[in-house]
């Protein structure tokens, strides 16, 4: 398994490899105690597709229920692969969008 970890890392750029720390590091943390972080902080690369962008920010906000995010989370996919949204708008958005629901979910 430690193989094939380091064939995935190896192959990955920069942005991707730091993402791909902080995650471990998330991970780690869960296995040390009972309930995940409500929010990780996982940076936003410099250059991001929307979709990686869903990605991370799912990441960031694991004890988030999903089915509160998919119907708008869809539309913002949508405005931007189909309506031709530029990607940095619709990322800033789905951050807005995420923040919302998790202060939402929080009681805030």
């Amino acid at each position: 398994m430690e193989a094939e970890l380091v064939e995935f890392v190896r192959a990955m750029g920069p942005d991707d490899r730091r993402t791909l720390l902080e995650f471990a590091r998330f991970l780690a943390s869960r296995a040390n105690r009972a309930a995940p972080a409500a929010r990780v902080d996982l940076p936003r690369p410099r250059t991001e597709t929307v979709v990686q962008a869903v990605k991370r920010l799912n990441a960031s906000y694991p004890t988030l229920e999903r089915k509160r995010l998919v119907a708008r989370v869809g539309v913002l996919l949508s405005s931007h692969m189909v309506d031709g949204r530029d990607a940095a708008t619709v990322i800033d958005e789905l951050e807005a969008l995420y923040v919302a629901v998790h202060r939402e979910a929080s009681g805030g």
